[in-house]
């Protein structure tokens, strides 16, 4: 009988055939199955550094926040994780914000969790804001986990993959060239040794204003906006201005840094010159923005591409796959009507 890791694989790693079941959203693993599978990957993430050093060829996915049914038709569009698709000559890197809002967090999580276990070296995760129990409690995965998996049984796998959570690396560099984060470097963040010292496994509350930061800081509206201002998203976030995106990528020797957290409306967004690159990979987000959805594929000469795929259009009953659920305070506008918070 195969590893939980490989039904996993074998039963969701579809892209093709995949399709919510509207009527029966009971998971298709028991609370026991999901706890092993995590396990299983948390030994992997322990072994891993705070910062990952990775090599190009690379893929480059930014948030899902549970929406499947696009990470589905990014694999079917642009090459899938397996060995009918590219893996064996291209990396994976997942810049977080895997649960909350879309309807199929478990899914996302655990396919994501079982590529990791069968392709170790290939496959890298890193960790979003929405990978804290906190902000997850709130924003959909606690509720879609009682709701599917049963109160107890609910409780227990939440608990377990927040805990799997405080072990995913917080960065990666790739070819010492070009950082990759979820959020930003704020105000604190000057250096990369500074998220490589973070020691995990670590709470949003250990991480300081660092991982603060580093999860949760954002780019300013636009190029004209320097330093650092107070940001829409809350007390003791700020955004900050492309002049800081220059520095600190002189300072390190740095191409250009990629992060995510941010919902724009072609998928992917340009900033500080170019320097800095948003990138978002759920569609629609919330069922109400209308953006696309990207990835960026790096190539060993570091020429960066973007890849889209757009909207599903809206049927009825619409799929909450590649729509999430109503938009909330969470989700407020920052670059005018071009961005949405995630």
């Amino acid at each position: 009988m195969p590893g939980v890791h490989k039904r996993v694989i074998n039963e969701l790693l579809r892209p093709r055939q995949w399709k919510p079941n509207h009527e029966d959203r009971r998971f298709m693993l028991a609370a026991e199955e999901i706890v092993e599978l995590c396990d299983n990957a948390e030994k992997l993430f322990k072994h891993e550094k705070s910062v990952l050093e990775l090599k190009a060829p690379i893929k480059i996915f930014g948030d899902l926040h549970g929406q499947f049914g696009d990470l589905m038709r990014l694999f079917e569009e642009y090459g899938a994780p397996n060995t009918a698709g590219d893996i064996t000559y291209i990396d994976y890197l997942f810049l977080g914000d895997y649960v909350d809002r879309g309807s199929h967090s478990l899914e996302t999580m655990c396919l994501l969790l079982a590529l990791k276990i069968e392709h170790p070296c290939s496959v890298h995760l890193i960790r979003g804001n929405h990978e804290a129990a906190d902000i997850n409690a709130l924003f959909g995965f606690r509720l879609e986990c009682l709701e599917r998996l049963g109160d107890e049984d609910g409780i227990w796998v939440w608990k377990r993959i927040n805990a799997l959570f405080n072990w995913l690396p917080l960065a990666a560099l790739i070819e010492g060239k070009i950082l990759c984060m979820h959020g930003g470097i704020g105000r604190c963040i000057h250096r990369v040794e500074q998220i490589a010292e973070l020691e995990r496994p670590i709470t949003m509350e250990d991480g300081g204003p660092v991982l603060m930061d580093l999860l949760w800081s954002d780019p300013t509206t636009n190029d004209g906006v320097q330093g650092v201002q107070p940001s829409p998203r809350g007390p003791g976030l700020v955004t900050f201005g492309p002049d800081r995106v220059k520095d600190f990528c002189k300072t390190n020797n740095l191409q250009m840094i990629v992060r995510a957290h941010e919902c724009v409306m072609d998928g992917f967004e340009r900033f500080a010159q170019g320097h800095l690159i948003t990138l978002f990979s759920a569609t629609n987000y919330c069922g109400t923005a209308g953006n696309a959805g990207a990835i960026l594929v790096l190539g060993r000469d570091l020429v960066m591409v973007p890849k889209l795929i757009h909207p599903v259009p809206p049927t009825t009953p619409h799929t909450p796959d590649s729509s999430g659920g109503p938009l909330d305070e969470d989700a407020g506008a920052t670059h005018g009507a071009d961005t949405w918070m995630t």
